[in-house]
């Protein structure tokens, strides 16, 4: 479901507008922490659900890489080497969840249960060749519309005469952000919340070591010093709202979900109404 926030991201950097390829890659997290989980709260009939486990090692992970990432632009550029080392982290990360994972395997139990919720007898049966075939046309369509989503963006930019950060912190993440609204939402009517609060948390992870990292690999990503120091913020509150609200047993309520929701909308009214005016037109 990040998919989406990379290729926009990249192909941003790579037609020369890093500030839209940050603006994206945080401002999804936004959106993931906010309105997803938080609409997705809204219409479920139970609490969301986490597992606390790997909800404790993914909550540290994603904080401390939004603060590291924070940290690394606040001379106003997300160089190569830095972008680098994001990616590095990840790879940390998924080793550590994998660790974690093996030794969890080791109960009988947890296999057990590991394999009758996650290998369901329907989706077990699906043949390689129909998988390839399905992961190539989605991939082809991300592509696309990756393109074609730079494109409006940069359009967007010029008539309305604000920064392409501030069209990435809005714009295009909430576009590329559809996936895990999609997600989380039909996980919660599903009643499997886990997945859906796993995807969230997981691709905010991603969207700061995968999608800026290799974003700033491909292009080093600059953006406003006045807008760095907003968006950011504004990332680590809205994230540490969610991570306090979950960590109150590992579940978030209809209220929870409403906070979060209200959350995105007062950053938005905030965006536009006091840090977007001052920005020069692209």
């Amino acid at each position: 479901t990040t998919s989406p926030e990379l290729f926009t991201s990249v192909i941003a950097a790579l037609h020369g507008y890093p500030e839209m390829a940050l603006g994206n890659a945080v401002g999804s997290v936004i959106v993931d922490a906010s309105l997803a989980l938080g609409i997705a709260a809204l219409v479920s009939t139970v609490p969301l659900t986490v597992d606390p486990a790997i909800f404790r090692i993914s909550a540290r992970t994603v904080l401390v890489v939004l603060a590291l990432a924070f940290i690394l632009v606040l001379n106003g550029t997300l160089e190569r080497m830095e972008g680098l080392a994001l990616l590095v982290c990840y790879c940390t990360y998924i080793l550590i969840l994998y660790r974690h994972f093996r030794i969890r395997r080791k109960d009988s139990e947890v296999d057990s249960l590991l394999v009758q919720e996650c290998v369901p007898k329907d989706e077990a049966t699906i043949k390689w060749p129909r998988v390839i075939l399905l992961f190539g046309l989605g991939l082809a369509g991300v592509l696309i519309g990756s393109e074609l989503l730079v494109q409006g963006a940069v359009g967007l930019a010029v008539e309305m005469g604000l920064s392409p950060v501030v069209i990435g912190l809005t714009v295009t993440a909430l576009g590329t952000s559809m996936p895990e609204i999609a997600t989380c939402v039909a996980a919660a009517l599903k009643r499997e919340s886990a997945i859906g609060v796993g995807n969230i948390i997981g691709a905010d992870i991603l969207n700061i070591c995968w999608v800026a990292g290799l974003s700033a690999v491909v292009n080093p990503l600059t953006a406003e010093l006045h807008v760095l120091l907003f968006m950011f913020p504004a990332a680590l509150l809205i994230v540490s709202t969610m991570v306090i609200l979950l960590r109150q047993g590992y579940n978030l309520r209809r209220w929870n979900g409403a906070v979060l929701v209200a959350l995105y909308i007062v950053y938005a009214v905030i965006l536009f109404s006091f840090v977007s005016p001052v920005n020069a037109a692209l």
